[in-house]
């Protein structure tokens, strides 16, 4: 039994280092290689070697699993690991209870001093169970890390979208700093610092759900466009090459599926999650992954004599928007984020003149309506259109701002035209994208804003903020009186950065701050 037990850890141990190290060791670790190799080399001094050679295996067996229990523990202890340590946690024990077993025993009678392979079931029932705990040990490690709570789905419509504050308010004092906040079916979901990632209830501001990795910072939190959809990364506090990326069910916060994905992406907006599928842009490769499984469902890449390695990659209701650089055009090629196919493209002829910033710029609204498309180094021909706000599902050119450069589309569903001088905003004003027409808006009521979004309705700033308090003005796009709403975030802020989140959700307009250290402020809804 005790051969049988060390053979097969043994094996388990030559497994690990092939297997994903997850973001702990995203590449081939000499730590996990040199541990591997100590534990096959002790199981063949305990299975074959004299009795010098089994006391020479058990203290390299016991130091080995030793140090690769000590490993396993450093990773449990920071909430990430792979499925490298497990396995060959695994197979380090199974060789060290061999090689302490099989010391102390006796050559078997007949001169064969190495003992007789016998098919006995106490060894295949050993070698089983040795290999099983190995199979499940990924699997258990990562139960030890997660901590998951959910909730039944509900067969209801979720709330509709607050555009404006009202007169009630919610609190929720998060157990750590707040990181970010992304809106989901009937709420928000909120990451704080700790690890954990809790869907809030939008109208009345309970805990609905929680995911967390207790020791991991979380990098990101992106809902996708239609907002049933959460994806979640989370860092290691030791390597930055890679992170984990969990995507949750946003109305459950039921964990679907998890990948490694380098950090990189995580941290210029490559990762996002559709209705249907996760897309990842790494380098000019775009890749869809089923959204519920993981799956790799389709893979884009430039067709010959096309690149697409500048600009951003925007996102569609129901599209993936890559810009494309060919021989004698720029351009943006809509796919569809289901099949990956291509669903529409527009293109303008390029200048001919090599010294001259040639490249494809793409800023889409939060929402998936529309993008705004710059081509820089675009021939200016009558019929071309190198700058312009498109429909991001057909395509459409619905209009042509005069300064694209001034427009912003990240700040909500509304784009702005924004002009500023010196790090001051010195004028604004909303922009119809399907029109092209502009409403003014009022720069001296908020001087100073640390944060802002714009709504189908409304544009609501954070103003006056001491710290402590703050105001949100809400100016209405139909030139209606602006309103003034006080909100008090205790905790330790800064007076005037730029670490508000303002989030239009589900049952409430949600504030918070994001600043780190001291009392961590609260998540307040406004309803």
């Amino acid at each position: 039994m005790l051969r049988y037990m060390a053979v097969v850890g043994a094996l388990c141990a030559a497994c690990a280092p092939f297997l994903s190290g997850g973001v702990p060791r995203p590449d081939v670790d000499a730590a996990v290689i040199g541990a591997a190799v100590g534990v096959v080399l002790a199981a063949l001094l305990a299975v074959v070697g004299d009795r010098a050679a089994r006391v020479v295996a058990v203290v390299a067996a016991v130091c080995s699993a030793a140090a690769v229990w000590w490993l396993l523990a450093s990773d449990l202890l920071i909430g990430l690991t792979g499925a490298d340590l497990p396995v060959l946690a695994v197979g380090s024990l199974a060789v060290a209870v061999g090689a302490v077993g099989l010391v102390g025993r006796r050559p078997e009678a007949g001169g064969d001093r190495r003992g007789r392979w016998r098919v006995r079931p106490s060894g295949v029932a050993a070698a089983v169970v040795v290999a099983v705990a190995a199979w499940f040990a990924p699997v258990g490690a990562e139960a030890v890390i997660v901590r998951s709570e959910t909730r039944d789905a509900r067969d209801f419509a979720p709330e509709p979208l607050v555009e404006r504050p009202g007169g009630r308010q919610w609190a929720w004092q998060p157990p750590a700093d707040v990181v970010d906040v992304a809106p989901i079916p009937h709420g928000v979901a909120v990451a704080t610092r700790d690890g954990a990632v809790v869907g809030l209830n939008g109208t009345d501001g309970r805990v609905e759900w929680r995911y967390a990795r207790p020791g991991a910072p979380v990098g990101a939190v992106v809902a996708s466009v239609d907002r049933r959809t959460v994806v979640v990364t989370f860092r290691s506090v030791h390597d930055t090459r890679a992170q984990s990326v969990v995507v949750l069910d946003a109305d459950t916060g039921t964990p679907r599926f998890g990948m490694v994905v380098r950090s990189v992406l995580v941290e210029t907006g490559q990762v996002q999650p559709g209705a249907r599928s996760l897309t990842v842009r790494d380098g000019e490769v775009v890749t869809g992954y089923d959204v519920v499984n993981g799956e790799p469902r389709w893979r884009w890449s430039p067709p010959d004599g096309c690149t697409s390695w500048f600009g951003q990659v925007a996102w569609g209701r129901t599209t993936v928007l890559v810009p494309t650089v060919c021989a004698g055009t720029l351009g943006v090629t809509a796919l569809d984020e289901a099949t990956g196919e291509q669903r529409w493209q527009h293109e303008v002829p390029r200048v001919e003149a090599d010294d001259e910033r040639q490249d494809v710029r793409l800023h889409g609204t939060p929402d998936g309506s529309v993008v705004l498309f710059q081509a820089f180094g675009a021939a200016r021909t009558p019929d071309a259109v190198p700058d312009g706000v498109l429909d991001a599902d057909t395509g459409r050119v619905l209009s042509r701002p005069e300064r694209p450069w001034t427009v912003r589309t990240d700040v909500g569903v509304t784009p702005l035209v924004e002009d500023s001088e010196g790090g001051r905003v010195t004028g604004l004003a909303a922009l119809d994208p399907a029109t092209g027409a502009t409403t003014p808006l009022p720069v001296d009521d908020c001087p100073l804003r640390t944060a802002d979004l714009t709504t189908a309705t409304t544009y609501v700033r954070a103003c006056a903020d001491n710290g402590r308090e703050l105001t949100l003005v809400t100016h209405p796009l139909d030139s209606s009186p602006p309103t003034s709403t006080p909100v008090r975030l205790d905790g330790s802020g800064a007076r005037g950065r730029p670490d508000v989140l303002l989030v239009a959700a589900p049952g409430a307009l949600v504030v918070t701050r994001t600043s780190f250290g001291g009392t961590p402020a609260p998540v307040v809804g406004l309803r």
